[in-house]
């Protein structure tokens, strides 16, 4: 049954944002959610998501989330308060790596202070759970019971990972029977699929068209902050879609270039002043951080332009105090970690690069990319792909799209108009319409332990015992499912068949019975 309200939360590492829209609208039109607005107290501007940041007090109570976060806790640094405070940022990729779901997880927050991942990453999903419903609440009353809640994840994420997110979810007050989990590649595939050829891209409208034509395969580069999500898809006659290759990826999206950036800045400003900065004015390099988050964007590959950083003052003031000889405004080149020289050039509180030297800061996340992309494309089952969609918060990157374009001309690539916000809009569409995704790869082959009788041709010996004067072998791994095979969802698989061999305590004797995967 429909229901009467989709909210979606689109947990980035970076930025996160949330959707909604009725069933009746998303008939109408499904491309059309309300997105919840935010405004940055930095800069009063209002963005379509906020941070990813979540600030605890000394009582590891929750105080803020998003920009509120960030610039309570700047506050906080600029009075020297901020000690006994938890700050955490970017703490979605600490999922990345999680391999068992009993695993416990602590997350270090910007100093080192820790606390369970559990209860930063529901804290996090009820405050935008809640901003979701006040916002839907100033128009319309509705109950909870009329929500169906979609969360994204990464297609790549092990079962442990989404299975921990569901579990914040859960904690954060979602009733998980009114929850589905979305992959981020699936979700801004169905998003695009649905948009109006004019906004899918700027081109030929042709080719778009050809793309989600009957027998086209396209393949989706999901890059956000943390991770790179890809995926590749078939469609088929009826509108819908097969998987053609499992999701794959790996975490190098947009905060790999800030990384190299702040490499470079503390090379700059050298190791003394970095610990002096980090000990007792961590404020300034969190300013210098998120003021290249914001620049990085417009940086285009080619371009003779200067790029222009805004820089704290007093990090220069700190390093004359250190180094009461020198003048950093007076340094005018830096040897980067690879060796290179990186020419610099202080204009007021701006910090003036080469765009053919800010490049370098781009180099390795898009060789990551587009290496992977070409592995990927030699396939058999990536063979005949023909459009590349790029979409997520990096997707706006000049430099990745120009990176991926020369790397495979040969291929239309289309970047939407919305890319940094499809995931979210698509996760919306999921959840009124999940069926679009027919078939998928499997990810892990899965079986049951079975008892044979033993073969020395085929069986281990260390698994041989003797039961009943009948020589057997135990731990036989039994396939119901293997690795890759394509299985349509919602339908029953092959059928295997198990015979229970005298389960005296259970007073069980000779029971048969039978296994059929399903996949939901």
């Amino acid at each position: 049954m429909p229901h009467l309200l989709v909210a979606a939360i689109d947990f980035g590492t970076t930025y996160s944002g949330c959707a909604f829209s009725f069933y009746d609208e998303f008939k109408k039109d499904p491309t059309k959610s309300f997105v919840k607005n935010w405004i940055d107290p930095n800069s009063s501007m209002m963005y379509c998501k906020t941070s990813t940041c979540i600030l605890f007090n000394e009582e590891k109570e929750f105080n803020e989330f998003g920009f509120a976060a960030e610039a309570k806790y700047l506050d906080l640094m600029l009075e020297n308060d901020h000690h006994n405070w938890y700050f955490f940022r970017r703490f979605k990729m600490v999922l990345y790596e999680i391999q068992s779901e009993d695993q416990e997880i602590l997350i270090e927050d910007e100093h080192g202070n820790t606390m369970p991942a559990l209860t930063v990453f529901s804290e996090s999903l009820r405050y935008l759970k809640q901003s979701l419903l006040d916002y839907v609440n100033d128009s319309v009353i509705i109950s909870m019971d009329d929500i169906k809640w979609v969360i994204t994840v990464p297609a790549i994420w092990s079962d442990p990972a989404k299975t921990f997110m569901r579990r914040a979810a859960i904690q954060a007050e979602i009733d998980s029977d009114m929850l589905t989990i979305a992959l981020e590649p699936e979700a801004a595939a169905l998003f695009v699929k649905y948009l109006p050829v004019e906004r899918k891209v700027d081109g030929n409208d042709k080719e778009v068209l050809q793309a989600f034509a009957p027998g086209s395969k396209y393949i989706v580069v999901d890059a956000g902050g943390g991770t790179v999500d890809i995926t590749a898809h078939e469609v088929l006659e009826d509108g819908h879609v097969k998987e053609l290759i499992k999701s794959t990826g790996g975490s190098w999206g947009g905060t790999k270039v800030d990384e190299e950036y702040m490499d470079f800045l503390k090379r700059l400003i050298g190791d003394d002043t970095t610990k002096y900065i980090d000990e007792n004015l961590p404020s300034l390099l969190f300013e210098a951080r998120r003021d290249f988050e914001n620049a990085k964007h417009i940086i285009k590959p080619n371009s003779d332009k200067k790029i222009n950083v805004r820089f704290p003052a007093k990090i220069a003031e700190i390093y004359t105090t250190l180094h009461p000889d020198k003048d950093l405004r007076a340094k005018d080149i830096v040897l980067t970690k690879n060796k290179k020289q990186m020419a610099v050039l202080f204009k007021g509180d701006k910090l003036r690069l080469a765009t053919k030297d800010v490049e370098d800061f781009f180099t390795q996340s898009v060789k990551n990319i587009t290496d992977h992309l070409a592995k990927l494309l030699q396939e058999n089952d990536g063979k005949g792909i023909s459009t590349i969609i790029l979409v997520g918060g990096y997707a706006e990157s000049q430099m990745l799209v120009q990176g991926i374009k020369a790397m495979f001309p040969e291929i239309n690539t289309i970047i939407p108009k919305e890319a940094a916000w499809s995931v979210l809009r698509g996760a919306v569409i999921f959840g009124h319409d999940p069926s679009m995704i027919s078939q998928r790869r499997s990810k892990y082959t899965y079986g049951v332990s079975v008892n044979k009788k033993f073969n020395p041709l085929e069986h281990d010996e260390k698994y041989k015992y003797e039961d009943g004067g009948e020589i057997r072998c135990r731990n036989i791994f039994s396939k119901l499912l293997e690795v890759d095979e394509l299985v349509t969802v919602g339908v029953h698989q092959k059928e295997k068949r198990y015979r229970l061999k005298s389960c005296k305590d259970a007073g069980i004797s000779h029971w048969g019975f039978h296994i059929v995967p399903f996949v939901k």
